[in-house]
């Protein structure tokens, strides 16, 4: 009986690694793709393939126009409720709104995902990934948030957009306590942005908080207000 309920959750556990594989597939295609398209995605046979997607169309998962598929209803359902990290968006949402309150600039709270940057609260806009937009790219990198987020990673590798000087001072800078990055038009004309580490617990890296303003000058009190607000988050992520 062990036996052959082993084999058993093997055949499931196969089933669903082979659908998620589908559902990933899928993911890189949002006009839909063909059969053959996403067996080669997959690199999984053809009719293996066309069975997991028949499957999840059944469950909502996906959705058939003609020969083609796309992301069902189901997962867009699941997908608005997903968060890159709940318990930090939690521990924001009160120093942001403070921080917003006292410097009237929009503020942002962001981390790594992979390589990707994502944002988990803001005062304006809706979270979520930031499309297209790789964090080691020049146009990040040399933003305030990239540079906390970036230069904050004991094994993260110089981006193209530095010097081996001008990164080896930025690291040292933000292991500093009162580390703050302060980006004057650098990105663009006429923005400027502070920002600074909010440390995650248990070793995860940092998030960055950063304020957006629209002028060439930074307020003298700005700074001081955006590294309060990422020690409130730091503080508020021990308790939750």
């Amino acid at each position: 009986m062990s036996i052959v309920d082993t084999s058993q959750k093997q055949r499931g556990r196969g089933v669903l690694e082979g659908a998620f594989q589908v559902l990933d597939a899928l993911s890189r295609f949002p006009d839909g793709a063909g059969l053959s398209q996403l067996s080669r995605a997959c690199e999984l046979p053809k009719a293996t393939t066309f069975r997991l997607l028949e499957q999840l169309v059944e469950l909502g998962a996906v959705q058939r126009h003609g020969t083609e598929y796309s992301v069902g209803h189901l997962m867009a359902r699941l997908g608005e409720n997903w968060q890159p990290h709940p318990r930090l968006r939690r521990a924001s949402r009160g120093p942001i709104r403070t921080l917003a309150r006292l410097s009237t600039a929009a503020i942002a709270v962001t981390i790594l995902d992979g390589d990707r940057v994502r944002v988990v609260g803001a005062t304006r806009g809706t979270p979520g990934e930031l499309p297209h937009v790789m964090a080691d790219s020049a146009s990040v990198s040399r933003t305030a948030a990239g540079q906390v987020l970036l230069a904050s990673q004991p094994r993260r590798e110089r981006p193209e957009a530095y010097t081996a000087t001008e990164w080896r001072r930025l690291r040292s800078r933000l292991r500093q306590d009162d580390a703050v990055v302060v980006e004057y038009e650098d990105v663009l004309p006429g923005v400027c942005c502070v920002a600074a580490p909010a440390p995650l617990p248990d070793g995860q890296g940092v998030a960055s908080v950063s304020a957006l303003i629209i002028g060439s000058t930074v307020p003298s009190a700005l700074p001081g207000l955006v590294l309060r607000a990422a020690g409130e988050i730091s503080r508020g992520l021990a308790v939750h």
